[in-house]
């Protein structure tokens, strides 16, 4: 055997025993069983595996107490997510002097994300619960908090470029007011609920730190059991077992939005999970929907579904029914929330659920990995794990009366900027039917796009658009010359440096509507020679012309500003080939290919790019 098959071997053994101990801890949920394989997980070959750059995640932890166990569940749920994580934990209450010491452990480590968890108690003087009921100016307790926090994350933040989660503070459950707490000028737990309030609106529009709801957590979870008192006194130790899952599953919200691991649409069964009761023998007027148990469980089920569709989460159909009988249902049933507009696309037969699934997946343009299962049969669902892995196929309770918990329980549907974009998919993808319907319609590619009254507007990135620029770059596979991702933090330096860089958006708005900021590009200046580090649009919009508009728009650009050498790079993957030959198709000459990078050139002093005619091209 040589050493590439002796690797490859070594490579599937170790993959095969990491799913086997992940297989464990999912069946049995057990703190001691997170420990148990915890550790035999880093006893594993893991570099073997060879995992890619965009599935490695680095997370330090900075507290005020002993945050280890945490590094447990942290890690664990990373690998759920096919993440492989590194995880520093800084020396005990050591959080202000790694922040500090700019030559650090937690600077040098390079994280993708910084955890600071800091308790009230070591930020208030010794006294200050015990003689609280005579303080007569607690504002300042908070000014003081709210400073210095905004002094260290200031300087963290200048730093580096890691996503800075910040936990707000538990508001205790006892008060020295007792049951006079609100009657009080200022009352205990008004003092920490004000706090909190004053710490978000600190980092409201922070592009880098948010505030981590772990007031919001311990609520839920129940306060009385987010704290183990013995632990607590012998060890430091202020998340008891019970609470270390509950508070990663909230970091991990975070982590997957960085890594682009977020779910898009939510495929749905009809039958027992839109409504009780099976359509096709109890009929319309038989189904259990309304405000009155048992048929308000399904209403309220779908009025959460209704509330991930307004803020852009797709919604579709996966049903064995007869059609006619379900969507009569959905059309004129006087309870339902969600009509047949909410659906992007609906599969309503008798056949295979995983062929339907795969169909939706191709006809939505997503990929599987971009969507939610959820079906009452754990047969159906059984068989949609084993036969699409990639899909999140949810385990819905045998009680339907679990159902909008378990729906909200799921940290899978979570973005770091809600856009406009975002708003408006649902209405978008409507509008992108309409416009195929037209398409059929009309025989000439250039009549069909002349109807459309195309509004195209390319503009220099702005910070209201920034959020969606930043998804675009880390989301877009297919229509991406480059597919080199960016953070948020190195975008908006990118933006300020006006000499080095330049980065364009291309928004898209016709008759039938709003399609938002489909375009990206990202061009590297010099003094003569502009390079396009990254060109990308939406799929929505291939097929449009709209790339051509775009790219004459740069050529126009860099030629009044003197450039003489226009430079396309392009990095070919699987998923982007269609766009391999895409500058030699406008005339660029290509140049010497280095390692996987191939690159163009177009000599703007012979050549150009021509605008089409028909479009309607604004400058922002």
């Amino acid at each position: 055997m040589d050493s590439k098959e002796a690797s490859q071997k070594q490579r599937e053994s170790t993959s095969s025993q990491l799913e086997k101990l992940l297989n464990q801890v999912q069946k049995e949920p057990t703190h001691l069983n997170y420990w148990n394989v915890h550790k035999r997980i880093q006893k594993l070959d893991l570099e073997s595996l060879k995992i890619p750059d965009e599935k490695r995640i680095k997370v330090a932890l900075l507290s005020s107490f002993t945050i280890d166990p945490l590094c447990i569940y942290l890690d664990i749920k990373s690998r759920f997510a096919q993440l492989h994580p590194e995880i520093y934990v800084a020396p005990f209450n050591q959080y202000q002097q790694e922040i500090l010491n700019e030559n650090s452990r937690l600077y040098t480590f390079k994280p993708d994300v910084i955890i600071l968890a800091v308790q009230a108690d070591v930020l208030l003087s010794e006294h200050f619960f015990s003689e609280f009921v005579k303080l007569s100016n607690v504002e300042q307790y908070q000014t003081e908090i709210v400073d210095r926090f905004q002094t260290i994350l200031s300087m963290l933040t200048a730093r580096t470029d890691a996503l800075v989660l910040v936990n707000n503070f538990i508001v205790p459950s006892f008060t020295p007011f007792g049951i006079l707490d609100n009657k009080a000028d200022n009352g205990f737990r008004s003092f920490f609920y004000e706090l909190n309030q004053r710490l978000a609106e600190l980092y409201k529009k922070s592009s880098q730190v948010y505030v981590v709801d772990l007031e919001g957590a311990a609520s839920k979870h129940g306060k009385s059991r987010c704290l183990d008192p013995k632990l607590y006194y012998r060890g430091s130790l202020v998340f008891s077992e019970s609470f270390l899952p509950v508070i990663a599953d909230e970091y991990m919200a975070y982590i997957k939005a960085l890594k682009n691991l977020t779910r898009k649409c939510i495929v749905l069964d009809l039958d027992n999970v839109m409504w009780g009761g099976i359509i096709g023998e109890d009929g319309i007027e038989g189904i259990q929907l309304g405000n009155d148990s048992p048929g308000n469980v399904y209403k309220d089920f779908q009025r959460v579904l209704l509330s991930y569709y307004n803020r852009g989460i797709l919604l579709a159909i996966n049903s064995k029914n007869n059609p006619e009988d379900a969507l009569k249902a959905i059309r004129e049933h006087p309870h339902m929330l969600l009509r047949e507009k909410h659906f992007v696309a609906i599969r309503i037969n008798w056949r295979n659920k995983v062929q339907n699934m795969t169909e939706l997946a191709k006809e939505i343009n997503i990929g599987l990995d971009s969507m939610a299962f959820m079906d009452d049969n754990p047969r159906e669902r059984e068989q949609m794990k084993q036969a699409l892995p990639q899909v999140l196929v949810v385990d819905l309770p045998s009680s339907p009366f679990l159902y909008r918990q378990t729906l909200e329980n799921l940290n899978d549907f979570n973005v770091l900027a809600l856009t406009e974009e975002d708003k408006k998919r649902g209405e978008m993808y409507h509008a992108r039917k309409k416009r195929e319907e037209l398409r059929t319609s009309i025989s000439s590619l250039e009549d069909f796009l002349k109807s459309l009254e195309m509004k195209i507007v390319i503009k220099h990135a702005d910070d209201l658009g920034l959020p969606r620029i930043v998804r675009m770059v880390n989301k877009t596979n297919q229509f991406n010359l480059t597919t080199r991702r960016y953070t948020d933090a190195e975008i908006r330096k990118m933006k300020e440096a006006k000499n080095e860089f330049v980065i364009y958006s291309l928004q898209v708005s016709d008759k039938l509507g709003d399609e938002g900021i489909v375009g990206v590009a990202i061009i590297r200046k010099e003094q003569k020679m502009w390079t396009l580090d990254s060109f990308l649009l939406s799929c929505r919009v291939i097929g449009r012309k709209v790339e051509t508009a775009f790219l004459a728009k740069i050529v126009a650009d860099a030629k009044e500003q003197g450039v003489s050498t226009l430079v396309g790079e392009c990095i070919p993957t699987q998923k982007n080939a269609p766009v391999k030959n895409f500058y030699s198709s406008y005339g660029f000459e290509e140049l010497a290919q280095e390692g996987n990078l191939y690159r163009w050139r177009l000599d703007l002093t012979k050549s150009t790019v021509k605008m089409p005619e028909w479009m309607n091209v604004k400058n922002g």
